[in-house]
Order: C-alpha cells, then sequence, then structure tokens
C-alpha cells in the first residue's frame, strides 16, 4: 500500500488525490462550458476566422488614418510647446489664453 501510495501516509494521499480531483472536474466543467460557446457562436467564429481581405485593408486604413491623426495632434502640441518656450526665453509674457485649434482640421 505505501508503494501505491508513493510513500505518503493514507491522509495526505486522499488530500493530493482530492486536491487533483478538483482539478480535473474545473478542467472538465470549462472544456463543456467552451465547447458549448463555440457550438452556439459558431457563426460568429467563423465570420472572425474568415474575414475578407477588404475588411482587414479597411480596419488598416481606419488604423492608418487613426495614427496620422495623432501624429497631427503630437506634432501640434510639440509647435505648441516651443512657441510658449521660445517666449518664455524671449522674457514676453505668455498669455494663458493660447490655445491651438484642433477644429480646424
Amino acid at each position: 500500500m505505501a508503494h501505491e501510495n508513493h510513500g505518503l501516509p493514507p491522509e495526505e494521499h486522499i488530500d493530493h488525490w482530492n486536491e487533483a480531483t478538483n482539478i480535473y472536474m474545473v478542467v472538465i466543467v470549462v472544456s463543456l462550458w467552451f465547447f458549448f460557446y463555440v457550438r452556439k457562436n459558431k457563426g460568429r467564429i467563423v465570420r472572425m476566422l474568415t474575414m475578407k481581405k477588404t475588411t482587414r485593408d479597411q480596419t488598416d486604413l481606419m488604423n492608418s488614418r487613426y495614427k496620422e491623426e495623432l501624429q497631427q495632434v503630437r506634432l501640434r502640441q510639440q509647435l505648441e510647446s516651443y512657441y510658449v518656450s521660445r517666449k518664455w526665453d524671449q522674457g514676453k509674457p505668455v498669455s494663458q489664453d493660447h490655445h491651438v485649434n484642433l477644429n480646424g482640421m
């Protein structure tokens, strides 16, 4: 009996066995949930996996436009901070109402 328990007393062996059984039960429950989820949402999953090339191109185009807009905003912010620092270096008062109109573009 000690050889079957790998040298553990029966109480510890039972505890380890129960922990392993609990892990197996969790894996089984999660696997069943995943199986039923895939079965229920098969169409959605298939659509995501077989997305057309044009759809991917459109998302890439949208992402590139978004990146370009972010670059423009960053450039405006850098120019504004450069303008303020130049005024500060020249000793001119920096007006608090100075702002960049972002709605213009």
